[in-house]
């Protein structure tokens, strides 16, 4: 397993930077004296990756407006168990987000950091999405995007954004449209997870008082090795106007 050290001269910090056989780069920042620890498991999938294609596929394909938001609330409900269930019991912070180029998942804690690290590593490779559960989470989504319709800051920021771009898709709700995610299924889905969700497209990043060999032992115990899907993405084709 290959290792740098990353320093900042200015701020006399550095941190380590793993470059796991799984294909994961692993981030440890080791930072003794701190009581809190902080993790983010990220991929580089946003709502501007609507047009993609693989080594495995021939052309683009295009997938709804607001799918990578939707798969991001989907991950958090497994076949057999809430996530956030699991959390209550290591006492961690656990939250995720969805931005224009990348998803993450997080977590904050003050203790049992090992336990909460094999949670998020768990949770975000194990993908489950029912008809039912895609049925469901449209559902509540969609009053997302109908509260977010009343927003006035959020109503601007677009305006401005569908102002300033005329192909590109930044100018995207990031959640999407009512309509846009009722065409959202579990096979696409999955099809968007097994492409963006690939540890050769992400990075896991740790911060606290750490032990870097345990950090790597966790990865080595969790992560799951995959093959490099040598992912293209698409910003001008096939847009909805």
């Amino acid at each position: 397993m290959n290792k740098e050290i990353v320093k900042s001269e200015r701020l006399g910090e550095s941190y380590s930077v793993f470059h796991h056989p799984s294909g994961l780069d692993v981030l440890v920042w080791k930072m003794e004296g701190f009581t809190t620890t902080e993790a983010i498991f990220a991929t580089k999938y946003g709502s501007i990756y609507n047009c993609f294609k693989t080594k495995d596929s021939k052309d683009f394909i295009t997938v709804p407006e607001g799918i990578a938001h939707f798969l991001e609330h989907k991950l958090f409900e497994n076949e057999d168990t809430d996530v956030f269930d699991l959390y209550a019991k290591t006492g961690a912070n656990a939250n995720a987000f969805t931005s224009f180029d990348e998803t993450a998942y997080t977590f904050s804690c003050s203790e049992n950091w090992e336990d909460s690290l094999e949670i998020l590593l768990d949770f975000v490779q194990k993908p489950y999405f029912t008809e039912q559960s895609v049925a469901k989470e449209q559902g509540i989504i969609g009053q997302e995007i109908k509260m977010c319709a009343d927003s006035p800051e959020r109503q601007c920021f677009y305006n401005l954004l569908r102002a300033m771009y005329v192909n590109h898709p930044i100018k995207i709700d990031i959640a999407g449209t009512v309509d846009t995610i009722a065409e959202i299924t579990p096979d696409l889905l999955y099809k968007c997870y097994y492409t963006f969700y690939n540890l050769h497209n992400m990075v896991l990043a740790i911060a606290g008082n750490v032990d870097e060999d345990k950090v790597m032992e966790i990865c080595d115990k969790m992560l799951k090795p995959c093959e490099n899907m040598e992912l293209k993405q698409s910003f001008l084709m096939n847009l909805r106007m």
